[in-house]
């Protein structure tokens, strides 16, 4: 068995870990699961124990076919999977974002579905199965349905944590973007009084907007904060050197990748 835990490394549990290729090879492990059952997991960013089953059966989704496809009017289909870091390096040269982006973009396509992730964009565009349009579902019997969102099954799938089966593939909207760069301000406050009606009064403005707050402050200034705000810059926003190829798409790595301990 296979140690596993969240991002947050609390409760460690062991459990089987299988890493089906195929929706008919994840169905075959899904009919064998014992009483334990199964549940799916991605790459392994839920902070707690979603992605967890003790000595019971946990699909490593991530070598679910990887797939992916684009319509001219941003409509995008992907295998569960697809890594939303993937999908932008592809998206984002073609004038394309991802609708909802949660703190970190190495999360995958089915874990968004399940968590119902949200963004820096949540006070705008909502959360992740705002933009779904439809997706398709191995369920405990073994078969694999299509749910739109008219379907009962589909919302109790959305923000379902995988309890209703596992999420093969689904279908989204992106947004459409003229450049890979933002445009950000940041602005301090002095205590939670300024911090709360700053981003009352500015948050509307915005696309992108988060809050962080001292929490060691004491007194008066108790509440102090930061607040950086965003929005997909337009060509003419660009410095000079970006100008020639604005959808250049290059993020630098981070020193050191974050573990999947998985």
């Amino acid at each position: 068995m296979t140690l596993l835990t969240g991002w947050g490394r609390t409760a460690p549990t062991r459990a089987t870990l299988a890493r089906p290729r195929t929706a008919e090879e994840a169905a075959a492990l899904v009919a064998k699961a014992g009483r334990r059952g199964v549940v799916a997991r991605g790459l392994g960013r839920a902070y707690g124990d979603a992605a967890q089953n003790a000595g019971g059966l946990v699909l490593d989704c991530t070598a679910l076919q990887p797939s992916w496809s684009l319509s001219a009017t941003g409509l995008v289909t992907a295998s569960a999977g697809v890594s939303l870091h993937d999908l932008m390096t592809a998206l984002v040269p073609r004038g394309w974002f991802v609708p909802v982006t949660p703190g970190t973009r190495y999360v995958t396509v089915g874990g968004a579905v399940a968590a119902d992730v949200h963004g820096k964009n949540h006070h705008v565009d909502s959360s992740f199965g705002a933009h779904l349009r439809s997706l398709r579902l191995l369920t405990a019997d073994g078969g694999v349905r299509t749910l739109e969102p008219g379907d009962d099954l589909f919302w109790a799938t959305v923000g379902g944590m995988g309890l209703t089966g596992v999420v093969v593939e689904a279908t989204f909207q992106c947004v459409p973007i003229e450049s890979a760069w933002m445009r950000v301000d940041v602005e301090r406050t002095r205590d939670l009084d300024q911090t709360l009606e700053t981003m009352a009064a500015t948050d509307d403005g915005h696309r992108y907007t988060v809050a962080w707050i001292d929490l060691l402050a004491r007194g008066g200034r108790m509440g102090r904060g930061v607040l950086t705000r965003g929005d997909h810059a337009a060509p003419g926003d660009l410095p000079a050197r970006a100008r020639g190829n604005p959808l250049a798409f290059a993020p630098r790595p981070s020193a050191r990748p974050p573990p999947r301990w998985a």
